[in-house]
């Protein structure tokens, strides 16, 4: 029942005291690197840059209305959006128009995975397999579908009121039930995959989380709706709704400034909307003095969040990193108007507007007099003849099982340039993290300050020891910097904190501690430094101490070792640990160490039915 410390790191990856700093030249004993000492030493953070933008729903005067109110002006606009992808990136399970129920085995990990329509609802249901009747281990109700449904639906349960990915995913072009992705593998989480902010910033049109939780989660708007991209509408439902204050909401040119139009901003203003979601580097870090949900339309990325990209001899396709593809190819760097509306109407994907025709043409406007020069019998091979983008835009697999998507470095490729590549094979050597886009404006410090963090996700996410390692000693290096001269944040402190549980273990409490003491702390950073503290109690004896720590995690977040660590701090000051051991291993039944200490517990208080049923769960 030990809360072991070893479990701490587990529990980070998803996916941030008083005692005097060292100074920065100081030589770690356990061979943390020192910092170096090029920073000015001061207590005050560089004021968080700016940007002025005309538009006036980009300042806290204007709120969000929903996609609902901009219908009723905008009929034809809200007809061809619903034709595209965006408009069903998340929806409530719609029964009549769910796949069929199925059914399929996981040999890997033992286990059994069944969808089926049951009382109005469509329920997904994970078994163990044994050799008699397979053992149900866990059944939800679906809530959410998430994806378009042209390549896979993936799906969300609510357990507990807390919001996790289901195993089960449809793959539309297999026609089939299959493992979710990331699933397929021996050991894998059941419905224990936390889906919060996060994930829902790109899936979700509007979400926000209840009190400082995890993820139980409001959906305002499930799928992404009209104001991701032009703002929020209040001022432009009110403009029209009140003739009065028209001219006032008007700039001398007539335009409205009341909501954006991403089609006259600058191509970086502009791209950046788009980025929010299709900009998915090796490490994205949340600009100080924001959060991920503060970015509106008409305002820089780079004012709100910071991406790297790691720079390797090569660099794997993933899902997401359509961008950076781009922003790599000759077309967009030869060109200063390219951009994703290049060849993409966002409210339009229907019927020619997704037809190679259609990307035929646009590719001609730029390369008329520049004929293909592949060999006619190559080009007739395309579908239709002369696909330009078959040949210089390929379809290649991604990092996620039975997918692929569409290579958007346009050039001359090779077979091998669009294959994905495992992550665990790539080049031994360690790789540099590099700003995708200009950070100049913010403050050395602050890049300082990104970098670091940037490094920490990093290492977290390397599922390559040596790596990991090496990428936390960067991290630990600018972070602590940051600390000795002077800077205090409760980010960084919350970071130094899971890095000194690795490099320097008498400083995580400090850390931790200072971290924790910030009421803006985010929900991830809070849920880590109040594991690692209450951790640290249950390993110094400190039941008493441990208990708030890890009552108050079960309330923020779904999550097995929480309640391994609440059980064994009630056990210590003389309360009954069984009801949240059985809550531990209902999140994750594969805890066959608790069924037994249960199935134990219940022999000896006469509960046979209980004990022959946990019993069952130790059968291998």
């Amino acid at each position: 029942m030990r809360a072991a410390g070893r479990f701490f790191w587990i529990v980070l990856i998803a996916g941030g005291c008083s005692s005097a700093p060292s100074t920065p030249s100081a030589v770690k004993s356990n061979g943390a690197p020192a910092a170096t000492a090029h920073l000015a030493v001061s207590a005050d953070w560089p004021s968080v840059p700016s940007h002025e933008s005309p538009y006036l729903n980009v300042g806290p005067d204007a709120h969000y209305v929903g996609s609902a109110a901009c219908t009723r002006c905008h009929v034809e606009a809200t007809e061809t959006y619903h034709h595209t992808a965006m408009s069903v990136s998340m929806l409530p399970v719609d029964m009549a128009a769910e796949p069929p129920d199925g059914t399929f085995e996981h040999p890997l990990s033992g286990r059994r995975y069944e969808v089926l329509r049951r009382d109005g609802a469509l329920w997904h249901i994970e078994s163990k397999l044994t050799k008699g009747e397979p053992i149900v281990l866990a059944e939800y109700p679906a809530k959410y579908v998430v994806g378009s449904g042209r390549h896979s639906r993936t799906y969300l349960v609510e357990a507990e009121g807390f919001l996790v990915e289901s195993p089960i995913t449809w793959y539309s072009e297999r026609k089939q039930w299959a493992m979710s992705p990331g699933y397929d593998r021996a050991e894998h989480l059941g419905f224990e995959r936390a889906t919060g902010q996060g994930c829902l910033e790109c899936h979700a049109g509007r979400t926000a989380p209840i009190g400082k939780s995890l993820h139980r989660m409001d959906v305002f708007e499930s799928a992404i709706g009209c104001e991701r991209c032009h703002g929020p509408g209040s001022l432009h439902v009110e403009k029209h709704r009140y003739a009065d204050i028209v001219k006032a909401a008007q700039s001398a040119v007539g335009s409205d400034l009341t909501i954006v139009n991403p089609a006259a901003l600058s191509r970086d203003l502009a791209e950046a909307i788009c980025q929010q979601c299709h900009l998915r580097s090796n490490a994205s870090i949340v600009a100080r003095g924001h959060r991920l949900s503060d970015f509106r339309p008409g305002l820089p990325l780079t004012q709100f969040r910071h991406d790297f990209r790691l720079e390797l001899p090569e660099t794997p396709l993933t899902v997401v990193s359509h961008v950076e593809q781009m922003h790599l190819s000759r077309c967009y760097q030869g060109s200063d108007t390219m951009s994703c509306r290049t060849c993409h109407n966002p409210h339009a994907e229907k019927g020619v507007e997704r037809s190679p025709l259609h990307f035929n043409a646009v590719c001609r406007t730029c390369h008329a007099d520049r004929p293909c020069t592949a060999p006619l019998a190559h080009r007739g091979r395309t579908t239709p003849a002369e696909n330009c983008i078959q040949c210089h835009m390929p379809r290649g697999d991604t990092e996620i099982p039975h997918l692929a998507f569409t290579h958007h470095r346009i050039s001359r490729h090779a077979l091998s340039e669009v294959k994905a590549k495992d992550p665990d094979k790539l080049p031994p050597g360690l790789g540099t993290l590099r700003p995708f886009a200009d950070l100049t404006v913010w403050s050395q410090v602050d890049r300082e300050r990104s970098l670091g963090l940037a490094y920490l996700e990093l290492g977290n996410r390397s599922e390559v020891t040596e790596q990991a390692d090496a990428y936390h000693r960067r991290a630990w290096a600018l972070l602590i910097e940051l600390h000795n001269a002077g800077f205090e944040d409760a980010v960084v402190n919350a970071s130094l904190a899971q890095l000194a549980f690795k490099l320097d273990p008498a400083r995580a409490e400090e850390f931790a501690t200072a971290a924790l003491a910030n009421e803006q702390l985010s929900a991830q950073d809070r849920c880590n430094v109040l594991f690692l503290l209450g951790d640290g109690a249950v390993r110094g004896h400190l039941a008493v101490v441990a208990l708030p720590y890890a009552t108050e995690l079960t309330t923020l977040r779904r999550h097995p070792f929480d309640w391994l660590m609440r059980a064994q701090a009630e056990k210590a000051v003389g309360l009954d640990p069984v009801p949240a051991l059985e809550t531990a291993v209902r999140i994750n039944p594969r805890l066959v160490h608790i069924h037994q200490f249960l199935a134990d517990h219940y022999e000896k208080t006469g509960d046979q039915e209980s004990a022959a049923r946990h019993r069952q769960l130790t059968m291998p």
